[in-house]
This record gives structure tokens, C-alpha cells and sequence, in this order.
């Protein structure tokens, strides 16, 4: 297996286990694969998904970063771009195709993306569905011309998603905002926030120089 696709992993990890996000939880349900993880999205306030959370596997290839990893809801999900079988379609799962012209090269995926940025774009996905290129058709037709039917689905599909959570399971407690971006992966992140400083900041722009005698 790649050692760059294992060092990246547990990095992301490390980071959302160390400061998770308001709204998500990730899981590893085998400690000795690294390459599969347990997602939990809540569903955002204000949209037909509020206050459900939602189960989902992600499976990444071993050329991660430089491919995405695909991702499917385990709880039912009744949603214009997300398959029957729960399989997730959203441009930022996708490598840039020069033959499709429905996504921009911008929306795709990129090695600089993350786990985090996928979520958010999931989660943002909820609210703002994509009708052009729907993986679910019936699901499509259905919200834009039986909207009322709809909600009454998507509102079955959050009280089975509670239904189905495991027994004491809670959501972390976020020590960062969800944040309606798509964040970039950066790999000279450090935790020392004076990293490259400039030893002159200490220098008090104020500071006269002694004049000179006459």
C-alpha cells in the first residue's frame, strides 16, 4: 500500500479527531484498514435533513490523494444526487473529465482537497441539490414537481436515521465551526503559529533612532 496514501490518511484523521467539525464524526471501524471510514453527517438547520444524522462509508484508493474516494450512505437517503443504492454524486468524488462539460475542472477533484472538504460539500449538497445531472431521477422529478411528497420523505428518511444510530451515540462536541468552504489540504500546516515569523515583528515600528550632536 502507499506510504503517501497512508501518511495522508492518518493525518486527516488525527486532525478531525483532534478538532472535529461541527455537523460530522468520522470513524475507522477496522484499526487495520486505514483505507475505509464511518461518516456521520447531521443534517443541516434549515433544510428538509435537519436534525438527522446520516451514516455513510467512504473507501479510498491507494493512490490517495492523487484520486478521491468514493463514498456511499448507509442510512436510507432519498436526495436527487444520491443513487437508489446510496452511492453519493457530487462533482468533488470526481476527477476532471474534459468530456464532461456539466462539471467545471474547479468543482473536481483535486489532491489538495480532503476528507473535510468532502463533507462540506455533502452537507452543502443537502440543501442545494444539482437537477442538471440527477443520480436519482425519480427523486428529481419528485421534488421539483411534488415538493410536498418530497418532504414527507425526506422527513421519514431523518426519523429512520435517528432510529438506527447506535445505543449512546453522540455527536462531538465541535471545537470548530462547520465552515460553508471547501477546504484545501495543506501540507506545511504547523503547530506552531510563530512558523516563519519574522524575527523583526519584535522590532517596535515606533522606535527612534538617538540624534546626532551638533
Amino acid at each position: 500500500m502507499s506510504t503517501q496514501a497512508i501518511a495522508r490518511l492518518q493525518k486527516e484523521l488525527k486532525d478531525l479527531s483532534k478538532n472535529p467539525v461541527e455537523g460530522f464524526k468520522v470513524e475507522i471501524p477496522d484499526d487495520t484498514n486505514l483505507f475505509k471510514w464511518v461518516v456521520y453527517i447531521q443534517g443541516p438547520s434549515g433544510s428538509l435533513y435537519e436534525n438527522g444524522i446520516f451514516k455513510a462509508e467512504m473507501n479510498f484508493p491507494e493512490d490517495y490523494p492523487n484520486a478521491p474516494p468514493s463514498m456511499k450512505f448507509i442510512s436510507e437517503f432519498w436526495h436527487p444526487n444520491i443513487y437508489p443504492d446510496g452511492r453519493v454524486c457530487i462533482s468533488i468524488l470526481h476527477t476532471p473529465d474534459p468530456m464532461n462539460t456539466d462539471e467545471r475542472p474547479e468543482e473536481t477533484w483535486r489532491p489538495i482537497l480532503t476528507v473535510e472538504s468532502i463533507l462540506v460539500s455533502v452537507c452543502s449538497m443537502f440543501s442545494d441539490p444539482n437537477f442538471s445531472s440527477p443520480a436519482n431521477i425519480d427523486a428529481s422529478v419528485e421534488m421539483r414537481n411534488t415538493p410536498e411528497i418530497f418532504k414527507k420523505r425526506a422527513k421519514a428518511c431523518v426519523e429512520r436515521s435517528l432510529n438506527n444510530l447506535p445505543p449512546g451515540f453522540e455527536m462531538p462536541k465541535p471545537k470548530k465551526p462547520v465552515v460553508q468552504e471547501v477546504m484545501d489540504f495543506d501540507p506545511f500546516d504547523q503547530d506552531d503559529d510563530d512558523f516563519g515569523q519574522d524575527d523583526d515583528d519584535d522590532i517596535e515600528d515606533d522606535e527612534e533612532e538617538p540624534e546626532e550632536d551638533e
